[in-house]
């Protein structure tokens, strides 16, 4: 696993990766006084009014109310106007607001990706930080200098400069995909074993269904649940690693959708035109038309329902699959649930995803300026710069000091206790936005920052059940401007295309009379093409 790992950073493969109506707070578009240099030459330091985008979850408290992002604006003399929006609506608000003009001056928080940033070179649409950063952000350009893996996903790969900054919070648990957990409460008292099996985990549920395990003498009990919006996936919650009981596991990330290397070949593979694909798909769409999974999963917009469902007054949820149980059930109940290890086919197959396209959290397209803030680029820059001092960069990932963390005696920054009432997630997203620019080293876990109780035990429970078969990963893609152009046209109907009918095929079935056509659908939407851009982008990758 370490030189699979080693050999992704050293190929810079980095990289991967709530409803509301409209923006919480309107922005100003012009600052109250424009920065840049005096007659003189010197820097200004004017205090600048800019306009920025904030993505919201449903643990996300208001950044006015995060006393992180005050201390940033403070430091940086800038007063920013927010516009929150919700994650999971966010990408239809993004494309009306772009394709009107009606831009903020900061794109944050991966409210733009790689692709948008590509689409719009030739519009001008977002300012070339190439030589704002020595200039105005030299905390920045230091990471830049010492983080190689970092600053590849900075560098625009069509024109080789920078539009965007990314996160690099290197975390080696980010390798791995969903834990798989089920409730052990219940297999006790309907006396039934772990299932390793696919065929034993299918009559494991239907007992979950049928025989009242929480003994409330109601038909409530949901056997597994998950999360699974083709809109808005999260690899985390998901069920995609389930496939590789029958041969492919299946990434669903936005680039390389579908698509997995095999770690000992190198070999490419698109999942979704393979026969065990289409086993799987029959199997477990089995389980879906008789109630054995929870269908709501393929509409909810986010995780937060899964998470209710977890924390239901009375215990309902048989399964799932989650970065971690803390993430789903109160802790409580964290003892009712354990390890599902990977189940083995009816083909002797037993794999789990190995999360490669998460390059350990060294990802994301987290700030981008657009040209609207012309005349206010050296005050966004001290701002930016602020978010790359090492403490600082630790309370936006972790929530500031002396709100969720505490400095020890021996100066390292440790986690103060969750308050009763209010799970870890709530407690720390309501406290920073965590999916900013910022940089943690791998080296800082367990010398500056305590490591995070999730990633100890989430690694722990990787090494013991899943890392033998980890044996195909999703992929990392750092396509060009013609490539992410392919993409956005050709490549997404293709993608749309797969994920509509797996999700058709899992809760309507009819996956054995319509294969044939559907793999002719694939050659009509220019199947063929998409595998040799993949292709030739790893290939490009894998020779730098």
């Amino acid at each position: 696993m370490k030189r699979i790992l080693s050999a992704l950073l050293a190929a810079c493969l980095a990289l991967s990766l709530a409803a509301c109506s409209g923006p919480s707070s309107t922005a100003s578009s012009g600052g109250s006084a424009e920065a840049g240099t005096s007659e003189s030459g010197e820097a200004s330091t004017e205090k600048v009014t800019f306009s920025a985008i904030f993505l919201k979850n449903e643990w996300h408290g208001e950044p006015d109310n995060m006393d992180i992002m005050t201390k940033l604006e403070e430091e940086a003399n800038v007063d920013v106007q927010w516009q929150v929006y919700n994650q999971a609506t966010w990408a239809d608000k993004k494309n009306v607001m772009v394709a009107s003009g009606e831009v903020p001056d900061v794109f944050y928080m991966n409210s733009v990706n790689s692709t948008d940033i590509n689409n719009y070179l030739s519009d001008g649409l977002f300012m070339d930080l190439t030589d704002l950063i020595p200039q105005y952000a030299p905390r920045l350009n230091q990471v830049l200098e010492d983080m190689p893996q970092f600053k590849a996903i900075c560098v625009n790969p069509t024109d080789g400069k920078i539009y965007s900054i990314g996160r690099a919070a290197e975390r080696e648990v980010q390798y791995t995909a969903g834990l798989m957990y089920i409730n052990k409460t219940w297999l006790d008292q309907l006396g039934l074993p772990i299932p390793t099996t696919t065929d034993e985990f299918y009559t494991t549920l239907k007992a979950f269904k049928e025989k009242d395990p929480n003994g409330n003498g109601k038909a409530d009990e949901l056997p597994f649940i998950f999360h699974f919006n083709p809109n808005n996936p999260d690899e985390g919650y998901t069920y995609q690693s389930l496939f590789g009981a029958f041969g492919y596991v299946d990434p669903i990330s936005n680039y390389g959708a579908h698509f997995v290397r095999d770690m000992e070949t190198n070999e490419l593979i698109f999942v979704a035109e393979q026969e065990g694909y289409k086993d799987a798909i029959s199997f477990y769409g089995k389980m879906v038309q008789e109630g054995l999974w929870d269908a709501e999963g393929f509409t909810t917009q986010d995780t937060s329902v899964m998470t209710a469902k977890g924390n239901n007054e009375e215990m309902i949820v048989g399964s799932f699959i989650a970065f971690d149980s803390t993430f789903i059930v109160p802790a409580d109940r964290l003892d009712d649930y354990v390890i599902l290890p990977p189940l083995v086919g009816p083909e002797g197959h037993q794999m789990w995803m190995y999360h490669g396209g998460s390059n350990g959290n060294v990802n994301g397209t987290q700030f981008a300026m657009t040209t609207s803030a012309k005349g206010k680029e050296e005050g966004i820059m001290r701002w930016l710069d602020a978010h790359f001092d090492p403490e600082t960069s630790i309370e936006l990932f972790l929530g500031p000091v002396g709100v969720t963390l505490e400095r020890t005696e021996s100066g390292m920054l440790d986690y103060v206790d969750t308050p009763e009432g209010m799970t870890y997630s709530e407690f720390r997203y309501g406290n920073c936005p965590v999916h900013v620019p910022c940089v943690i080293k791998a080296e800082d876990w367990g010398k500056t920052i305590q490591v995070m109780d999730e990633d100890i035990n989430k690694l722990s429970i990787a090494k013991e059940y899943y890392e033998p078969y980890q044996t195909q990963s999703s992929l990392f893609l750092l396509p060009n401007e013609e490539e992410s152009d392919y993409f956005v046209k050709e490549g997404t109907d293709i993608r749309d295309y797969v994920n509509q009918m797996q999700v058709t095929w899992l809760t309507k079935g009819g996956i054995e009379e319509e294969w044939d056509t559907y793999l002719q659908q694939l050659q009509t939407l220019g199947i063929d093409k998409y595998k040799q851009t993949i292709q030739g982008i790893l290939d490009r990758m894998d020779g730098e």
